[in-house]
């Protein structure tokens, strides 16, 4: 089997299995933090390193989500998104506010190095990346302003590379365009991720805050907790030539953030890190327990190595999460939990290593890649709860996304 065709058939059994990720990546806050602010949602504020020193410069490289989707508007071309700069509203205006620019240099860090922004992207099944995207931004202006420049180079060591500026806050989306009809944005843009928060956080107190038995899909929209928030967004629009090796069209595609030549976080599927990386909110992996960190070690590590290094942790938590259903269990499931160890092995092997594969073909979303529209909440729960619990009630974002790149909302007014 080619290996080509090996990430084609890891695409068709994350049809069948890695629905359970988000929910899975959510299931982590049943934590005893009541309250929106201290959410890790999705790869929100996901792990220590990325707070100065020893690494990031603050949220700034902190990722939030990332997306990968055949663009709407070309069947042509693929749309990556990356965003950074979450949890950000006028509540949380910690120096230097809500408005926060994306990294330039980071002066903990010893040189100074500069701060880059990168998409990865394996075109061979290998876990490596074949293709890396680079996007570094210069000081801000006022007006958080930054001139961006875009660098791509391919497995053949050819690279393309243009220049462009982001867009100020408060200011119309600034269109970056680049040869071969390449556009990029980068600017403030509402959080696109939304989900009842609240209620995953007492998902226990069935009948009182729990969103367990609260109705339909799209029923209690008002308990999306991230209603109101804002990220900072990368949005690249780019023939999906450049992103495929030997003229197939399935790929993976991970993000990162990096100080000079030192990795500081990354991401790629809803909150791998977040759920299943120590310490976490599922016995014995919790702080409590004494099990120390490792979400910094997983943040510096690549995917090539997360099978052999990560798999023991992820069987770990989801033994946990599994038994959620069990008959008898606290959820009140009717589950018989004997073929659980089968189904926590294959899934298990679905997760990792942590990559997001997409058909760049394929103009579906979710599981093939992610388009912010997704709802991958809903996708997601079924299989984390064995089919108990089936939506959050949130089924939509707080504003509809636009059809025309960059495909994310304009970003709510944050008065700072």
């Amino acid at each position: 089997m080619t290996a080509g065709r090996l990430v084609h058939r890891r695409t068709l059994v994350l049809a069948a299995l890695v629905a359970a990720i988000g929910a899975i990546v959510l299931t982590a806050f049943f934590v005893h933090q009541a309250g929106p602010s201290s959410a890790r949602a999705a790869d929100h504020l996901d792990a220590p390193g990325l707070t100065p020193p020893p690494g990031g410069d603050g949220i700034g490289t902190d990722l939030t989500d990332i997306y990968a989707f055949q663009s709407p508007a070309d069947a042509g071309k693929t749309v990556l998104i990356m965003d950074v700069n979450g949890l950000t509203t006028a509540d949380l205006a910690n120096p230097p506010g809500p408005d926060r620019p994306f990294g330039t240099k980071v002066p903990f860090v010893r040189g100074n190095p500069n701060v880059s922004y990168n998409f990865r992207v394996d075109s061979n099944g290998d876990a490596v990346p074949d293709v890396n995207i680079q996007i570094r931004f210069g000081k801000p202006t006022a007006d958080g302003t930054q001139q961006m420049r875009v660098k791509i180079l391919g497995p053949g060591g050819e690279d393309i590379a243009f220049a462009g500026s982001s867009t100020g806050f408060g200011e119309p989306a600034v269109v970056n365009s680049g040869p071969l009809g390449i556009e990029a944005f980068a600017g403030r843009r509402d959080d696109p991720f939304f989900f009842d928060l609240v209620g995953f956080l007492n998902i226990l107190d069935i009948g009182g805050k729990s969103f367990v038995g609260c109705g339909a899909a799209n029923s209690q929209p008002e308990n999306d907790t991230f209603k109101g928030q804002n990220v900072s967004s990368i949005v690249l629009e780019l023939p999906s030539t450049l992103l495929e090796g030997g003229g197939d069209s399935n790929i993976g595609v991970w993000a990162t953030t990096n100080v000079g030549d030192s990795q500081i976080d990354r991401m790629a599927r809803p909150a791998i890190n977040t759920v299943f990386i120590p310490n976490n909110p599922f016995p014995p992996d919790r702080a409590v327990d004494g099990k120390p960190s490792k979400k910094t070690t997983f943040n510096h590590g690549q995917p090539s190595t997360d099978v052999a290094n990560w798999t023991g942790e992820v069987v770990d938590t989801l033994r946990t999460t599994f038994s959620l259903n069990d008959n008898g269990g606290a959820l009140g499931g009717t589950d018989n939990p004997a073929d659980d160890p089968g189904k926590i092995n294959a899934l298990a092997a679905v997760l990792l290593p942590d990559i997001l594969t997409v058909d760049v073909s394929n103009p579906a979303g979710f599981l093939n890649g992610r388009k912010p529209a997704d709802d991958v909440i809903d996708a997601e729960l079924g299989l984390i709860t064995e089919g108990f619990v089936t939506t959050d009630c949130v089924g939509s974002n707080d504003v509809a996304f636009p059809t025309t790149f960059p495909y994310l909302t304009a970003p709510h007014p944050t008065h700072s």
